[in-house]
């Protein structure tokens, strides 16, 4: 088993281009501060640098965070990289992976987010956790469902293989 496999949507480098693209115009506006405006106001010039130290912090989640969002596999389980954590959940604890659609127990918000086209993985005691990194789009939504579901049957094939070697 290949050590280390990272599945992503698509979607997830782009969104993390975007944002780091906001951002570093956040930034510019905030380095346009720093002159202190028309009257060389302190204050200006204050929020200038807090508005160019939140784009950097911004810029960083982005980059090294927000980019990085998906699973990765090893020989122990996976790990989920969501928004602000990760998690991790051995092969054997996973029971499946699927777009909310197939899950039951989904809270009200999770049923209100869209479940046709989020991912979860669900483990043996029920349980279900969503994968934000591996997501399909609302552009083109069969086609971009179509291909998370390849990713969702890869990650399952890892599942099956994994479970086959300690046997």
């Amino acid at each position: 088993m290949s050590e280390g496999k990272v599945y992503r949507s698509e979607s997830t480098r782009w969104t993390a281009a975007l944002l780091t693209f906001i951002f570093a115009m956040l930034f510019i506006a905030g380095i346009n501060e720093l002159g202190g405006g028309k009257g060389g106001s302190t204050a200006s010039t204050v929020i200038g640098v807090v508005e160019m130290f939140v784009a950097l912090l911004a810029i960083a989640w982005s980059v090294f965070y927000l980019a990085q969002m998906g699973v990765t596999t090893s020989d122990h389980g996976i790990v989920i990289r969501n928004w602000f954590r990760r998690r991790f959940i051995q092969w054997l604890d996973v029971k499946e992976f699927n777009f909310g659609t197939g899950v039951d127990n989904l809270t009200l918000r999770e049923s209100l987010a869209t479940p046709y086209l989020q991912t979860y993985v669900i483990t043996n005691d029920d349980h279900h956790y969503v994968m934000c990194g591996i997501t399909a789009t609302r552009i083109n939504r069969a086609e971009s469902r179509r291909r998370v579901q390849e990713i969702l049957n890869r990650l399952g094939e890892e599942k099956i293989r994994y479970i086959d070697e300690i046997r």
